[in-house]
């Protein structure tokens, strides 16, 4: 059995994060910093490539993805 992780897209800060925790509660697994300019508006392109990165990480780490909050700003509907 995996281990359950959470994928967070944060708009306000322009951060996407991989945290431990089927609700995103724990420890923080891996960040990435999708625009380092708050000013810039990234596309959702952007967006899509760091949600990819926190899949690919997650799977290296042995982790489950089973939410992603802040999924529309990847283009992503649930």
């Amino acid at each position: 059995m995996m281990r359950k992780a959470c994928i967070k897209l944060m708009g306000t800060t322009k951060i996407a994060c991989l945290i431990a925790g089927d609700l995103g509660m724990g420890r923080l697994l891996y960040i990435i910093d999708v625009s380092q300019d708050l000013s810039i508006i990234p596309t959702q392109e952007h967006w899509f490539k760091a949600l990819q990165k926190c899949q690919n990480k997650a799977v290296e780490l042995k982790y489950e993805v089973t939410r992603v909050q802040g999924a529309r700003l990847a283009g992503i509907e649930r």
